[in-house]
């Protein structure tokens, strides 16, 4: 005598075999794309790049990303706060609309400073990702730095500093998470830059070039 199960059984879902370029349909109605081992998300639910010395590459899904932004020669407008210090940030990254969670990020990359102005050649500074770009003072902090925490940059060479950076969970909050409202106005991110030079310069331009990667999640818009 046969019995009807109170319950559906699961339905073993068919093997698929892909390689390297072959698209999938999700359920999210995007797609993701096979890529060497990984499945890069390319359409519903992530953020834009910005300016066209950046490339983004997403993996994930609607709510789960790890973004990975390529920079080059990406130019950051540097301002003099005379007898203090230079600052400048460029903004890299616009987020969805919604409540956003990053959970870490690391910078990858070098800052050639006076691309044009005056900074001298074996200057020290700082590097942070923040909501904010850089405004005036020697140090980021605040929304400058809500990201990533501001993190040194070692004596230059020739201009260039090398600029090395992970997050770290005792200058953040939630853990090591932060929280960002973008449930009103959509979060943008901002690559932020101090230049230790209390010197009276001549404001220019710096250039980027690089890697930022970093983990987030969308919990959802109001």
């Amino acid at each position: 005598m046969s019995k009807e199960l109170p319950f559906p059984l699961p339905i073993r879902a068919p093997r698929i075999n892909v390689q390297s370029g072959d698209e999938i349909e999700v359920n999210s109605g995007g797609y993701v794309t096979y890529e060497s081992g990984a499945l890069q998300y390319t359409e519903d639910g992530v953020g834009a790049k910005n300016g066209a010395t950046v490339a983004a590459v997403e993996y994930g899904d609607t709510i789960w990303h790890r973004t990975i932004l390529t920079c080059t020669a990406t130019p950051v407008t540097i301002s003099d706060d005379a007898g203090v210090a230079q600052y400048g940030g460029v903004k890299v990254y616009d987020f969805p609309a919604g409540l956003i969670v990053t959970m870490g990020a690391v910078i990858d990359g070098a800052l050639t400073a006076a691309v044009t102005g005056t900074i001298k050649d074996a200057w020290e500074g700082d590097v942070a990702l923040g909501t904010a770009t850089a405004t005036t003072g020697a140090t980021l902090t605040g929304t400058e730095a809500d990201i990533l925490q501001s993190t040194a940059i070692a004596a230059a060479t020739g201009k260039v500093g090398t600029c090395d950076a992970v997050s770290a969970a005792t200058a953040l909050t939630e853990s090591g998470a932060r929280h960002l409202d973008g449930t009103s106005t959509a979060v943008d991110m901002y690559l932020n830059f101090v230049i230790d030079d209390d010197e009276t310069h001549t404001a220019g331009t710096a250039a980027f070039t690089g890697m930022i990667s970093f983990l987030w999640a969308n919990l959802g818009d109001k």
